[in-house]
């Protein structure tokens, strides 16, 4: 391997003039290739969904105490209780708020409110019916619209129980589902809105009770398309990739200049014994190692090569001998001594 890098090297330093440019052109072309992959990022046009104004409606209700009773004095308010008593409070005070933020809002809203008496079991309804409850319309002021309406819980039951024995069908639980349909128009932030939406407030009612759903507060945020230029960059494998390859462009050309200079430049006896020492390497399986005798008197034969004298040993079937300190190879046939020494290289 060694010997592989030193030929390479001289190899070099002989076309250096024909090396050298290419070298330095492969230098300019990966430093554009990174400049351009960092620091050149590609516009383009695009359209994208950013914040534009936010919508929360929700409930607020209030029982107030209209029925003597052991437990409350009348006009007491009740609120956050997980069931109200048609003996207590039939009758449920009811506020609709409707927000919007944004920048600059100038909205009109309205809203009708109606009561869906159904039955329902599991995810079945078998029957419903609806009963409008309030109609209102104003603009919002400071971002806010309120609608407020009392709810009959007393006549609602009322109403539901005539159905049923109409009906004559007595399966499923009594639900009250009131919902709020609110139509917005106007500007937000300088854009037309004309937007619609519907919350519910679920009541389950029971017998002489009634209780109501403790999600009652429904928060949106509402985006707009707007066309954008952004700057998109090339993946980071390819950017990784431009200055791995301005990187071995720069090892190429200290390769180039380190080939020419004196010190490293290999001498022409360094490159021959290098040489040998790579064939030694490459018959090193059909060697042994041992002393030459000089005093062997048989009839000599000198082979002008390592590879002559190694295929002569395996024509003959014998292995050849190799005196490291002699730096000679040799074996014994038929009282014939055959010899490679190869030339001095000092």
């Amino acid at each position: 391997m060694y010997w592989r890098i030193k030929r390479f090297q001289s190899l070099t330093a002989e076309k250096f003039t024909l090396v050298l440019p290419v070298v330095v052109v492969c230098i300019i072309v990966s430093g554009l290739f990174v400049y351009t992959s960092w620091y050149m990022p590609e516009s383009r046009d695009v359209t994208v969904d950013v914040p534009w104004y936010s919508i929360d409606g929700r409930y607020e209700y209030r029982a107030v105490v209209s029925e003597g009773n052991p437990l409350w004095p009348v006009g007491t308010t009740l609120t956050d209780n997980p069931v109200y008593f048609f003996a207590a409070t039939p009758e449920l005070q009811t506020t609709f708020t409707f927000l919007v933020e944004g920048e600059a809002v100038d909205l009109d809203v309205v809203s009708h409110t109606v009561a869906v008496l159904s039955m329902k079991e599991s995810d079945t309804t078998y029957w419903s019916k609806e009963v409008v409850i309030a109609e209102n319309a104003g603009p919002l002021q400071s971002g806010v619209y309120q609608n407020s309406f009392t709810l009959d819980m007393e006549d609602m039951q009322w109403r539901l129980n005539e159905i049923k024995e109409y009906l004559d069908f007595q399966r499923g639980t009594p639900v009250v589902d009131v919902v709020t349909t609110a139509v917005f128009t106007g500007t937000v932030d300088g854009k037309a809105v004309n937007e619609r939406r519907e919350y519910l407030m679920p009541i389950t009612l029971g017998a002489g009770h009634y209780s109501i759903s403790d999600n009652l507060s429904f928060a949106e945020a509402v985006t707009a398309r707007e066309a954008r230029t952004i700057e998109v960059y090339p993946p980071l494998h390819q950017q990784y990739a431009a200055v791995l390859l301005l990187l071995a462009s720069l090892g190429m050309l200290f390769w180039v200049i380190l080939s020419r200079s004196p010190r490293f430049k290999p001498s022409a006896d360094m490159l021959q014994a290098l040489e040998q020492e790579a064939v030694h390497a490459r018959y090193r399986d059909w060697m042994s190692r041992g002393r030459f005798d000089h005093s062997i008197t048989a009839h000599r034969i000198e082979l002008g090569s390592l590879e002559d004298i190694i295929s002569a040993a395996v024509d003959m079937n014998q292995r050849v001998i190799y005196d490291g300190d002699e730096k000679t190879y040799f074996f014994v046939h038929d009282t014939i001594l055959y010899v490679y020494e190869p030339a001095d290289s000092g």
